[in-house]
């Protein structure tokens, strides 16, 4: 909530995007530009109802302002979703109308009672992608690749998720431009601009532009600024950090650093390559990075002292930063409005490479409540609906992507050019991990025996334990893993 209510205050129009309602043109991702809605058949629909089911309130930080205008949304978001609407509504003359979930089992649930009584009460769903990825081996969704009109070749549809969540060239559920959580999901780093400059310190956009931004220089810099600097003994939320890092931020170094949980052959078909012998260097690199008191600091472990004070972690966390108290922090792109609200000079970066050597720079999305979309098996109309989701999807690209992307972040929330360049970096170099997704190995993907988060605990803990306890997990992980393709086999 306090994400939307803090956009709200700063935002107050958007660029026209409807043209007076008339198609108008979306870019594809090359130099050529088709006409919008160009690739879908001239069909009308006379004014069916189109209804989307999408994770509700109760997600505040998280929730679905995507699809229809909200009250705890931005205006800007709400013009831009109102003008998507109107497109599609027209073209296709169509009502688009949603269902707003109020607990975190509701999703499922509906979709599960839905297939059970045999009803159509949605057209279209929306869970976040892990939930979307169990209902999918479930049988609750059509494949979306038989669909002729769903175009994800396209770049309005995520590329990264369409290769990346695909097992034996299949695709269940899918993410694209109209999808703002799979952006504001994505992991980054923030940073202090004062402190670089009071200390002395090297540029990061420098760094990152020489290929230079490593885990070693992270932790070089870092441990120049750490500090008891609040005159009680002992490190507490008040002190000086060189960077503040949360738990499952192992993870995503792991895939910054070029590495994967998994890899797919060409079978498209994925495999494990976590405990590979450069990926057991990686993570032996992240845990001494996170484990150096004189370099880090663990978010988490501020609850009791921030507790008292009224706080969150992740408030302490936000404020330690705008009061020069924090040099990095590991965030993802959701937090970046929260930061603005300070008189701050921060700037933003993608998460270190392992080295030099390695070519790009990778930034994981935490798919945990990143949106999906899919089309369920009780929607005996599945053309009508494959044809309204990817004229959504399609028409989203020049109004929500970007008034959340270009407007929202890019012109009210970041506060230099290379912050700019930096998201576009991010943005453009972003990684789905079927490991993540999945959580092979646990009850859940929070579950510490899982692939998912099995490097996270081992990164806070007080032994680097990687491979003895990837050794004790891994029939279960790959047998898991096993049972997910022979589903999708």
């Amino acid at each position: 909530m306090l994400f939307l209510l803090s956009l709200a205050i700063l935002c107050t129009s958007v660029a026209a995007c409807t043209n007076g309602g008339e198609e108008s043109e979306v870019s594809t991702g090359d130099t050529s530009e088709t006409v919008l809605f160009g690739n879908l058949p001239e069909e009308k629909y006379d004014g069916d109802e189109i209804v989307i089911l999408v994770e509700g309130d109760y997600m505040s930080l998280y929730q679905s302002v995507e699809i229809m205008a909200h009250e705890t949304s931005p205006e800007i978001i709400n013009t831009a979703v109102e003008d998507r609407n109107a497109l599609v509504e027209e073209r296709f003359d169509v009502v688009i109308k949603e269902i707003r979930t109020s607990t975190g089992a509701e999703m499922a649930d509906n979709i599960r009672n839905n297939h059970m009584g045999g009803t159509n009460l949605y057209h279209i769903v929306m869970p976040y992608i892990p939930q979307a990825a169990s209902l999918s081996l479930e049988g609750y969704f059509y494949l979306l690749n038989d669909m002729e009109y769903i175009h994800m070749e396209e770049d309005y549809w995520d590329q990264g998720a369409v290769n990346g969540l695909s097992i034996n060239h299949k695709n269940y559920f899918l993410t694209g431009d109209f999808s703002i959580l799979s952006l504001a999901c994505t992991h980054a780093l923030v940073f202090n601009k004062d402190m670089i400059e009071e200390n002395d310190l090297e540029d990061p956009y420098a760094l990152v532009e020489s290929g230079e931004w490593t885990l070693d220089k992270l932790r070089e810099m870092a441990r120049k600024v750490t500090a008891d600097s609040d005159g009680q003994t002992g490190m507490t939320y008040t002190d000086t950090y060189g960077f503040l890092v949360n738990t499952n931020f192992a993870t995503s170094m792991f895939i910054a650093s070029g590495e994967g949980l998994t890899q797919k052959d060409a079978n498209d078909l994925p495999f494990i390559t976590v405990n590979s012998t450069r990926g057991i260097d990686v993570f032996n690199k992240i845990y001494d990075l996170v484990s150096d008191k004189q370099a880090a600091g663990h978010i988490e472990s501020f609850q009791n002292d921030v507790a008292s004070a009224g706080k969150t972690v992740w408030q302490a966390a936000t404020e330690a930063v705008a009061s020069k108290r924090a040099l990095f922090r590991a965030m993802s792109i959701a937090d970046i409005p929260e930061l603005g609200e300070y008189e701050c000079n921060f700037g933003i970066l993608p998460i270190p490479k392992y080295d030099k050597s390695q070519p790009e720079y990778k930034s994981l999305v935490s798919t945990i409540y990143a949106t999906s979309a899919a089309i369920p098996t009780t929607n005996p109309d599945y053309e009508q609906a494959s044809i309204i989701l990817d004229a959504i999807t399609q028409a989203s690209t020049d109004t929500v992507k970007d008034s959340y992307y270009q407007v929202m972040l890019k012109k009210r929330k970041v506060q230099d050019d290379e912050s700019e360049a930096m998201l576009d970096l991010i943005f453009g170099n972003r990684v789905y991990e079927l490991g993540v997704v999945f959580g092979w190995g646990g009850a859940n993907i929070y579950d510490t025996n899982s692939i998912s988060s099995f490097m996270n605990s081992i990164a806070f803990s007080d032994a680097n334990t990687f491979v003895s306890r990837y050794e004790s997990i891994k029939d279960k992980i790959q047998s898991d893993l096993n049972d997910t393709i022979s589903e999708f086999n």
